[in-house]
C-alpha cells in the first residue's frame, strides 16, 4: 500500500528560524544550543550559507489510519544542492525516554511521485542513542554506534513500503516524507519526533552528535563565541526542538518543545481546528486541537 495525500488538518507545525539575514556575515542568526542538541548550522566548513539545508518550517499530519506525513520546507529549492548530498530526516522516540529509536532518512527525491528510492530507515538496537545523559553532552565522548542497523533501504526490508518520499507538487523548497505508523507505535501511538536537514554529517552512527564531539571539536556558528567560532567538525545540519505527538508532556523531558510556560496563544479557529501555538526560543510550534 502506497501513501496518498495527507488527510484533514495538519496536526502539528514547527516554524524554525532562518539564517539568510546574517548569512553575509558568515554566521547564524541564533538558535544553536550544543548543550541540548539543537543545531542551527546550515553552513559549510568555510561558513558559506547553504539555504537548501536551512529549515524554515515542518508539518506533521497523522490523520491517516496508516501513514504519517512530514513536510520539510527549506530556504531554497531542494534541488539547488550542487553535490546532491542533502538528506531530510525524521527521528522518532517511540517510548518517550528522550532517546531516539528510529531514524527515517531520505535523499533528494527525483520526482513529485511517491518513491522508496534513496529512503532508508535505521534503528539503534543498543538503545543508547543519547549516551549516559540523554539529550545533553556526556562527560566523556561516546563509543556508542548510534543508528547503525538498517531495516529498510529503497524497498528492501521486511516491509517493502515502510517509508517513501517525494518532492512537493506545489513548492520547490519542500520535501514530503511518508512512513507507516508502525514505526511510531501505531495509529494512536504517543511519540516524540525531531526533524532534520543534513548535508554535512552523513554518518548516522554519530548520534547524538554532542556525545561524539566536544563543543570545541564541533565549533559554533556565531561570532560572539570567539573561542569556538567558526564551525569545525559539526556542520551542514539544522533541526528543531523535539516535538511531542499524541500525548501531553508531564515532568521534565529535556530538549522538548513547546515550552508550556508562559501559557499558549490561540490562533483563529477553522471549521474543525483550533490552532494552539507555543514559542520555544526562536522556534514556534502550533498544534491543531
Amino acid at each position: 500500500m502506497w501513501p496518498g495525500s495527507p488527510l484533514g488538518n495538519l496536526n502539528q507545525t514547527v516554524h524554525d528560524q532562518v539564517d539568510d539575514v546574517t548569512a553575509s556575515q558568515k554566521q547564524a542568526f541564533g538558535g544553536d544550543d550544543f548543550r541540548t542538541g539543537k543545531y542551527e548550522r546550515p553552513f559549510d566548513p568555510d561558513m558559506n550559507y547553504l539555504p537548501y539545508a536551512d529549515l524554515v518550517s515542518v508539518y506533521l499530519n497523522r490523520q491517516d489510519p496508516l501513514w504519517i506525513y512530514v513536510s520539510l520546507k527549506v530556504n531554497a529549492p531542494v534541488t539547488d544542492d550542487p553535490d546532491g548530498n542533502t538528506h531530510f530526516m525524521v527521528e522518532i522516540d517511540k517510548d518517550l525516554d528522550s532517546r531516539g529509536d528510529v531514524l527515517i532518512v531520505s535523499g533528494i527525491p527525483e520526482s513529485k511521485e511517491w518513491s522508496t528510492k534513496s529512503v532508508m530507515v535505521f534503528t539503534n538496537p543498543d538503545v543508547n542513542v543519547g549516551g549516559t545523559l540523554v539529550v545533553k553532552p556526556d562527560p566523556s565522548l561516546s563509543e556508542g554506534r548510534g543508528y547503525f542497523q538498517e531495516i529498510f533501504n529503497d524497498g528492501r526490508g521486511d516491509d517493502p513500503d515502510l517509508a517513501m518520499s517525494r518532492l512537493s507538487r506545489n513548492d520547490a523548497d519542500t520535501v514530503l516524507i511518508a512512513f507507516k505508523n508502525t514505526l511510531s507505535g501505531g495509529e494512536k501511538g504517543a511519540f516524540i519526533w525531531l526533524p532534520w536537514v543534513d548535508t554535512g554529517m552523513l554518518d548516522w552512527s554519530l548520534f547524538e552528535h554532542n556525545d561524539h564531539f566536544t563543543f570545541s571539536q564541533a565549533g559554533y556558528p556565531l561570532k560572539e563565541d570567539t573561542e569556538n567560532y567558526p564551525l569545525k567538525e559539526l556542520w551542514g545540519i539544522d533541526n528543531t526542538c523535539r516535538v511531542p505527538s499524541g500525548f501531553a508532556p508531564t515532568g521534565t523531558m529535556p530538549g522538548l518543545c513547546p515550552n508550556y510556560d508562559p501559557p499558549p496563544s490561540v490562533g483563529r479557529p477553522s471549521n474543525t481546528c483550533v490552532q494552539v501555538c507555543y514559542t520555544f526560543g526562536r522556534t514556534r510550534v502550533c498544534t491543531c486541537q
